[in-house]
């Protein structure tokens, strides 16, 4: 005998079940709450893993209940925007989810950490060109899994620039996306679908879509006899 699950407020009343499209949309308001500056990097991934392990509404709720609600379309979160100067020392900078893609951004870190998200909003038609001047700092830049991506002219002092998934790309697509400047001590990453917990979402839905595929071939097969 199953026994149902409840909620903290009402001992005699049934959690109520949430399945894969509450679970989705709650990540992606997630990501443009982090877009947003509302939340960081750190409990956007923390939240994020939660929203795809959450079983109940009252799981889903307590992830969101103090973010605002989204002001606005799309296209207010998604228009171009004015160049962007990115200044940290002894911190860190994110742009996560949907924001404002310029074309020009420039960053200059000392000893911080920085996370850019350039998957999902559309990018200038000219592309993004993002200029670096960083010392013992960490880049992590997500891009799409096709994107043109080109480090070639940044000058690297004990420093290391990494796109390990760029040879899986069987055609480039998209505007470019052109990174220029110095490293020392310094590392870049680029992130495409398949790595950290971007790749891991991915991976689950791929996941979620064999095991229905293989459930429904398991119905069709004639029973033994």
């Amino acid at each position: 005998m199953i026994t149902p699950m409840t909620t903290g407020n009402s001992g005699n009343t049934p959690a109520q079940r949430i399945g894969h499209r509450e679970r989705d949309a709650t990540v992606e308001r997630l990501r443009v709450a982090a877009g947003e500056g509302q939340i960081t990097f750190e409990e956007l991934e923390t939240r994020m893993e939660a929203a795809l392990a959450a079983r109940t509404a009252e799981d889903i709720v307590a992830l969101v209940a103090d973010l605002p609600m989204p002001a606005g379309g799309p296209s207010s979160v998604l228009e171009p925007a004015a160049p962007a100067h990115l200044a940290v020392r002894h911190g860190k900078v994110e742009r996560l989810g949907a924001w404002r893609v310029p074309e020009e951004i420039t960053l200059e870190l000392r000893h911080s950490s920085c996370a850019l998200d350039l998957r999902t909003p559309p990018l200038p038609a000219n592309g993004v060109r993002i200029t670096v001047d960083a010392r013992h700092s960490s880049i992590k830049i997500l891009v799409a899994h096709g994107a043109a991506v080109e480090m070639d002219n940044i000058a690297r002092g004990h420093s290391a620039t990494k796109d390990r998934q760029a040879r899986a790309v069987s055609a480039l697509n998209g505007p470019p996306i052109v990174l220029t400047g110095t490293l020392q001590h310094s590392s870049i990453r680029i992130l495409r679908p398949g790595e950290g917990l971007f790749g891991r979402l991915s991976q689950r839905r791929q996941r979620r879509a064999q095991l229905s595929a293989a459930s429904g071939h398991s119905r069709a097969l004639p029973p033994a006899l």
